[in-house]
C-alpha cells in the first residue's frame, strides 16, 4: 500500500497532536484532582437538618409575623418614618463595610486559580502527613492480608481450587481457539487461500493476516465470557478470564499498530517499516496486555472477589508497567517513527514546502507527548489515593481512539488515492471532487475524535473547552467557518474544472477562428479573477462569522486602493489598455505579432498588465500594454507567401508563368501542404525591369503562420523546375577587368576596374 500524506496539513502525523492533547489534560487532571473534589463538595446541596425539617410554623409565630408586617407597612406609609428607616439602613451598610474585610476571590475562578488550588491541596495533605509513602505502606499491608486470606482459604476457596479453576478456564479457552484455527485452516486449504504472510505485506494483507491470527482467539474469548457469566462466581475462573482478556487485548493492540505501520510502506520508508514490523510486536503486545490487565483488575466484580486492596495493587503495577513500556517504546523506536513521518515522496516535499517543514518539526518532537503521558501516569499512580484509574484508563482509551482514528483516515485516504489515479485518466474533475470528499470525511473523523477526547477527559482543560470555549455561539461560528471554507473550495473546484476543461486538449490550437484561441487568452485571466473573488468572499464571510468587524478594514482597503490608483498611473494605464486589448481580441495566445517594429515573436502569455513574447532566437520579451502603439498580427484569418522571380530577358514570360502554376498545383496535390494552402497560386505578372533581368511577382494564400514554410517549399520546387527547363535564375554579379601598366621605376602594377555590377 502506498504512503499518504495531504493535504491539509497530513492526517497520519496528527498522532503527536492528539497525544499532546491527552497529555495536557492528563497532567492537569492530576494537579487538579483535589480541586475537583473540593468543587463537588462546594456545589453539592447541603441536606437540611432534622430540626429545621421537622419544625413547622406555630400559631404564635404567625401572629407575630402579621404584627411585624403591619408595623413595616405603617412605617413605609409615613414619609418621616420611611426617611428615618432609610437613614438607619445606610448607616448600617457603612458600618458593615468598615467592619468586614473584602472577600477574597475564589481560588478556582480560572485555570491559574485551579492550579494554585491543587498545589495548596497537595501542601495541605503533605503537612497533615498524608504522603504517598504512608498511603502505599497501608495499602501494601492490607493487600498482604487479603493475599494471605486467599492462600489460607479464608475466602471460601482453597488455593488449589483457585489454580485449578484458572487452569481449566485457560485450557478451555485455548482448546476452543485451536478448534477454530483448525476449521479455519481447512477452509483456507479447500479454497486455495494462502495462510502465510508475504515478505513485504500491504495493509490489506496485514489486516487479513491479523484477523486470521487473532479472530479465533477473540471468538473463543467471547465464548469463554458467556460461559463464565452463566456459571456461579469463582475466583479461579475470574482470574483465568482476566488473563485471557489481557492476552486478547495485547494481541489486538499490537495487530492494529502493525497495520498502521504498514500503511507507510513506500520506497523511502520501507526500511523503517520493516524494523517496526519485526522488532515492536512484543513491546506493543506487552503494552496492550498490561493496560488491559490494569483495567480488568479495576473491575467491580474482580475487586469484590479478589479484594479491593489486592486488586488495586495488581491494577497499579500493571498500569505502571504499561506507562513505563510506553515511554520505553517512544525512546527506543524514535528514529523509525521519525522516518515514517518525515520521509515523504520528493514531489510532495517539493510542492508543499510549508507542510514539509511542519512535518519535520513534528517528526523531531513526536516522542515528547508520549513521554509526558507516561510520566504523568506514573506520577498519578505513585501519588495513589485511587487516582491511578482516573489517569491511566483515559490515557489508554485516548491512545486506542487515536490509533483507530489514524487507521480509518489512512485507509480512507489510500482507497480514495487509488481511485483518484484511475479517475485522473478518465475525468480530472471526478478526481478533484473525490479528493474534496475525502478531505471532508477525514476532517469529520478527526473532529469526532476530538469530541470523544473532550468527553473522555475530565481535567480542567477539558472542562474549560466544553463549558467555556464550546458555547453554542462558538460552535455555530466554528461550523460557519468550516462550512464557508469547504463551500468556497467546492465552488472553486467546480469553476476551475469548467475552465480547465475548456483549456484542455480538445480545444483547437491551429484554427485562428476557433473558440479555443480566445479561450486560451481569456480563461486564464478569468480563472485568476474567480480565485481571488472566491477567496476574498470566503475570508470576509469567515471573519464575519467569527464576529470580526470588517467595516474599518474595507474602508481602509478602499482608501489604499484610491491612493494606489492616483500614485500608480502607469499601472492603471497598463490595466485599462490590457483590458481593452484582451476584450477586443487584438492579441491572442499563440499569435505571431510585431509590436512597434521592435519586438516580434509568438505570444506566450497575457496578463492584465503585460504581454510576453518569445522571438525566433528563444528570447522572451515582456512588454507593458501602455507601451504598445502599433500591433502587426500575422496570425489572423490568412497569410500570403509573396515571391519575386528574376529571370533573364531571353526567357519567355508565358513559360515562367506556366512553371509557377505547375509548381503551385503540385504543392496543392501534396498531402504535406494541401491543408496549409488556401488557394491556387496567384501570378501577378511582370513586376519590373532591372539591369539584366525581369522580375515576376505573385503570391500564395496560406493559413496564418504557414507562409514561410510554403514559400521555402515553393522556391525549392521552382528552382528544380527551372533547372530542368534550362532557365537560369539570375543572381547579383560583379564583372572585374584587370589591366597592367608599367611604373616609372620599371615595376608592373595591376589596374583593377569594375566595369559593371549586375544583379
Amino acid at each position: 500500500m502506498s504512503a499518504f500524506t495531504r493535504r491539509i496539513v497530513t492526517g497520519h502525523v496528527l498522532i503527536a497532536l492528539g497525544v499532546f492533547i491527552g497529555c495536557a489534560a492528563c497532567a492537569l487532571s492530576v494537579m487538579a484532582a483535589p480541586l475537583t473534589d473540593a468543587m463537588q463538595k462546594f456545589v453539592a446541596p447541603q441536606p437540611a437538618s432534622g430540626a429545621s425539617a421537622a419544625s413547622a410554623p406555630s400559631p404564635a409565630s404567625q401572629a407575630e409575623m402579621v404584627r411585624s408586617l403591619n408595623s413595616l407597612i405603617g412605617t413605609l406609609d409615613n414619609d418621616a418614618q420611611r426617611s428615618a428607616l432609610v437613614t438607619q439602613l445606610k448607616a448600617l451598610r457603612d458600618a458593615t463595610q468598615k467592619a468586614a474585610p473584602a472577600a477574597p476571590a475564589p481560588a478556582n475562578a480560572d485555570l491559574l486559580g485551579a492550579i494554585a488550588s491543587g498545589i495548596a491541596s497537595v501542601e495541605t495533605n503533605l503537612s497533615a502527613g498524608l504522603t504517598p509513602l504512608r498511603f502505599w505502606s497501608a495499602r501494601r499491608n492490607a493487600a498482604a492480608g487479603e493475599l494471605q486470606a486467599m492462600v489460607t482459604g479464608a475466602k471460601g476457596e482453597s488455593l488449589g481450587a483457585i489454580f485449578t479453576g484458572m487452569a481449566a478456564t485457560l485450557a478451555g479457552w485455548g482448546l476452543c481457539a485451536f478448534v477454530l484455527i483448525g476449521v479455519q485452516r481447512r477452509i483456507f486449504a479447500r479454497y486455495g487461500r494462502d495462510v502465510a504472510l508475504a515478505p513485504n505485506p500491504t495493509s490489506v494483507q496485514l489486516l487479513s493476516f491479523a484477523l486470521r491470527r487473532t479472530g479465533p482467539w477473540v471468538v473463543a474469548f467471547f465464548a469463554l465470557l458467556l460461559f463464565v457469566r452463566a456459571t456461579p462466581d469463582a475466583l479461579g475462573r475470574t482470574l483465568g478470564l482476566v488473563v485471557a482478556y489481557a492476552i486478547v487485548a495485547g494481541s489486538i493492540f499490537s495487530s492494529i499498530c502493525m497495520i498502521v505501520f504498514s500503511v507507510f510502506s513506500t520506497a523511502h520508508r520501507r526500511v523503517a517499516v520493516q524494523q517496526l514490523l519485526t522488532r515492536t510486536l512484543w513491546p506493543l503486545f506487552a503494552i496492550g496486555a498490561c493496560g488491559a490487565l490494569g483495567d480488568a483488575t479495576a473491575n467491580a466484580d474482580v475487586t469484590r472477589q479478589l479484594g479491593p486492596n489486592l486488586a488495586g495493587v495488581v491494577s497499579t503495577f500493571a498500569s505502571l508497567a504499561a506507562a513505563l513500556l510506553a515511554g520505553y517504546f517512544a525512546l527506543a523506536y524514535r528514529r523509525p517513527v521519525t522516518h515514517l513521518i518525515r520521509n515523504r515522496p520528493y514531489g510532495r516535499r517539493r510542492d508543499h514546502q510549508f507542510a514539509t517543514e511542519a512535518l519535520d518539526i513534528l517528526a523531531s518532537l513526536w516522542h515528547i507527548p508520549i513521554l509526558l503521558i507516561a510520566v504523568a501516569s506514573v506520577v498519578a499512580i505513585i501519588d495513589g489515593r485511587g487516582a491511578e484509574g482516573d489517569v491511566l484508563r483515559p490515557s489508554l482509551l485516548s491512545a486506542a481512539l487515536l490509533v483507530l482514528t489514524l487507521f480509518v483516515s489512512a485507509l480512507l485516504l489510500h482507497l480514495t488515492r487509488r481511485r483518484d489515479t484511475r479517475a485522473q485518466r478518465r475525468a480530472p474533475h471526478l478526481s478533484r471532487l473525490l479528493r474534496f470528499g475525502c478531505t471532508l470525511l477525514v476532517l469529520l473523523i478527526w473532529l469526532a475524535y476530538l469530541r470523544f477526547e473532550l468527553e473522555l477527559w475530565s481535567g480542567p482543560i477539558a472542562r474549560l473547552i466544553r463549558h467555556g470555549a464550546m458555547t453554542p455561539g462558538f460552535r455555530h461560528a466554528l461550523i460557519a467557518v468550516v462550512a464557508t471554507v469547504f463551500g468556497a473550495w467546492f465552488i472553486w473546484i467546480v469553476l476551475d474544472t469548467v475552465i480547465l476543461e475548456a483549456l484542455g486538449p480538445n480545444s483547437s490550437r491551429n484554427k485562428a477562428l476557433s473558440p479555443g484561441v480566445r479561450a486560451r487568452t481569456m480563461l486564464p485571466l478569468v480563472r485568476n479573477g474567480i480565485f481571488v473573488t472566491v477567496a476574498s468572499l470566503a475570508a470576509i464571510i469567515a471573519c464575519a462569522s467569527l464576529g470580526i468587524n470588517l467595516t474599518p478594514l474595507l474602508a481602509g482597503a478602499g482608501v489604499i486602493g484610491l491612493a494606489v490608483g492616483f500614485g500608480a498611473k502607469t499601472l492603471v494605464t497598463d490595466l485599462i489598455t490590457g483590458l481593452f486589448i484582451i476584450v477586443e481580441e487584438t492579441i491572442s495566445v499563440g499569435d505571431w505579432i510585431d509590436i512597434d517594429g521592435g519586438h516580434a515573436g509568438t505570444v506566450m502569455d497575457l496578463t492584465i498588465r503585460t504581454v510576453r513574447l518569445r522571438d525566433g532566437q528563444g528570447a522572451v520579451h515582456t512588454i507593458p500594454f501602455s507601451q504598445i502603439k502599433i500591433v502587426k498580427n500575422l496570425s489572423r484569418d490568412f497569410a500570403n507567401a509573396v515571391f519575386e522571380i528574376r529571370v533573364p530577358f531571353s526567357a519567355k514570360l508565358d513559360d515562367i508563368t506556366r512553371m509557377i502554376n505547375e509548381v503551385g498545383a503540385d504543392m496543392i496535390a501534396d498531402f504535406r501542404f494541401r491543408n496549409e494552402i488556401l488557394g491556387p497560386v496567384d501570378v501577378w505578372g511582370l513586376e519590373r525591369f532591372e539591369a539584366n533581368c525581369i522580375v515576376v511577382k505573385g503570391q500564395i494564400k496560406t493559413k496564418p503562420l504557414k507562409q514561410w514554410s510554403v514559400a521555402r517549399a515553393f522556391n525549392a520546387r521552382l528552382k528544380l523546375k527551372m533547372d530542368e527547363a534550362g532557365i537560369e535564375m539570375l543572381l547579383p554579379q560583379m564583372h572585374i577587368q584587370t589591366e597592367t601598366r608599367r611604373a616609372t621605376d620599371g615595376a608592373v602594377q595591376p589596374d583593377l576596374r569594375v566595369l559593371r555590377e549586375s544583379p
